[in-house]
């Protein structure tokens, strides 16, 4: 990722210029470039939802909620606002538009405009250390901080506003003409007794410290490979920013803990994200999917793992945003009445929040799962979503649901290590990583090890240190 692109007023910068581009109508692409496959229909339809994105994102930011920091006494102190440095929108043509840039800065003829060093305001990291945001950045825009220390980068025209105003419009066709949904499930996969899931969530963004991350998930793997366990390797969704094919083999594939030619000794699974469907989920359906490592998957966005005493369920709750999709609602309902092992639920979106407050959050997936959800076949429960790790107490009759979306996109740490938790919290992991004014979290991942009734899970940050562990039972 380039640091100007997470940076949310370069970012509506460059709208407000692919706007005035669009409204000139579609032009012949540059005779350095060949231009996206739109035509004057598409470019008038993503007008439209450009200029409608743009006045909201000039309102309120779309950026993460909920990672507002404390203000220190002096105002010399205080950090950067998150969307400075980390911008991950959650509107989708927001971030089709940062999709575009970037591929069109990863052009071959482009690489001499970006460095992968990191900018001179924020180059407090040990030699040989891992940025805490990213390296990469355009050569021609230097940030500054202002006097709060607002992070602003100068001025920067693009050098074919035709091309990447197709690119927009390409994106924002695939937005409205989403992938077919794939209502028929694989087969269901049955786990050794003894199995080992690997899982990770909101991990597709491709930044070194994500990276890290997946070194320390292969330090599991390889040990559930010496020990002989039946391995599984679950992503619970989002590849940023919006799902392009690019990203997919960027950000995700080529940093995959799980190596090509093992695709016959593991198993991987990829849940479906809102960030996977903000182009329409094609390359999440046609690409990700049709990976070898992801074959027992079927091209299917839910599924079914099973063993003797327990049975995973894996929703999509991205194709309909915060919702769940026909028929999954009564596929789980069926599939509990005809199978009576302790269902573990995972999804993308989460089931409820402590810190998102909106009564729409999870109010769906409530509503379709009522019947399971009130008689209790719903033991535990896994989500992303927010980019946090979070364990709650017993809620929605799920007697252990949890949040662990912390995998690879950077958010400030809000809280130090002895406030109060925000109920019905049981335990948060508030480590942090301090660089100049601002305190990062620390990102990680899971591990599930079954054994009979029993399920030891071990939560673990990006160094591979395990903070926190529990039993399921």
């Amino acid at each position: 990722m380039i640091a100007q692109l997470l940076n949310r007023e370069f970012v509506v910068r460059q709208m407000e210029a692919i706007g005035e581009e669009m409204r000139r109508g579609p032009r012949p692409p540059s005779a350095s470039s060949e231009s996206p496959p739109v035509n004057a229909a598409d470019h008038a339809t993503a007008l439209e939802h450009l200029e409608v994105s743009l006045a909201r994102e000039k309102q309120q930011s779309s950026g993460q909620p909920g990672f507002e920091s404390s203000q220190p006494e002096r105002r010399s102190d205080w950090p950067a606002e998150l969307d400075d440095f980390a911008f991950i929108s959650r509107d989708p043509v927001v971030s089709i538009v940062q999709s575009a840039l970037e591929y069109r800065y990863n052009a071959p003829e482009n690489v001499l405009q970006v460095l992968d060093e990191e900018p001179e305001d924020d180059g407090r990291r040990d030699p040989g250390d891992v940025p805490v945001v990213t390296s990469r950045r355009l050569l021609h825009s230097e940030p500054r901080r202002e006097a709060d220390n607002r992070r602003v980068f100068e001025a920067f025209s693009e050098t074919d506003p035709s091309w990447v105003s197709s690119l927009v419009a390409m994106g924002i066709r695939g937005l409205r003409q989403r992938h077919a949904f794939n209502s028929k499930p694989p087969e269901a996969v049955a786990m050794g007794p003894n199995a080992r899931l690997v899982m990770v969530g909101d991990w597709g963004s491709g930044l070194p410290r994500a990276q890290r991350v997946a070194t320390a998930m292969r330090v599991y793997i390889e040990e559930a490979l010496r020990e002989q366990r039946d391995t599984h390797v679950v992503h619970l969704g989002d590849v940023y920013y919006s799902g392009w094919e690019y990203e997919y083999k960027n950000r995700f594939l080529g940093h995959w803990p799980v190596r090509p030619n093992e695709a016959g000794r593991l198993t991987s699974w990829s849940l479906n994200g809102n960030h996977d469907m903000y182009s329409g989920g094609h390359a999440y359906f046609d690409f990700l999917l049709a990976d070898a490592r992801f074959r027992k998957q079927g091209r299917a966005s839910f599924f079914r793992l099973h063993n003797d005493l327990w049975q995973i369920f894996a929703l999509d709750t991205a194709w309909d945003d915060n919702g769940l999709k026909d028929p999954q609602a009564e596929w789980i309902k069926s599939e509990l009445d005809r199978n009576s092992q302790r269902a573990i639920l995972l999804s993308h979106h989460q089931l409820f929040s402590a810190y998102e407050d909106s009564p729409a959050v999870g109010r769906t997936m409530r509503e379709r799962l009522a019947p399971v959800l009130k008689a209790g076949r719903i033991h535990a429960a896994f989500w992303g979503h927010e980019h946090r790790c979070v364990l709650y107490d017993a809620f929605c009759n799920v007697q252990y649901p949890r949040l662990i979306g912390h995998g690879g996109v950077p958010v400030y740490m809000i809280h130090r290590k002895d406030d109060p938790l925000v109920a019905p919290a049981s335990y948060e992991f508030r480590d942090s990583i301090a660089k100049g004014f601002e305190s990062w979290a620390v990102f990680g991942f899971a591990i599930l090890d079954f054994d009979g009734p029993l399920i030891r899970v071990r939560y673990v940050n990006e160094f591979g240190e395990v903070h926190h562990e529990e039993q399921i039972r």
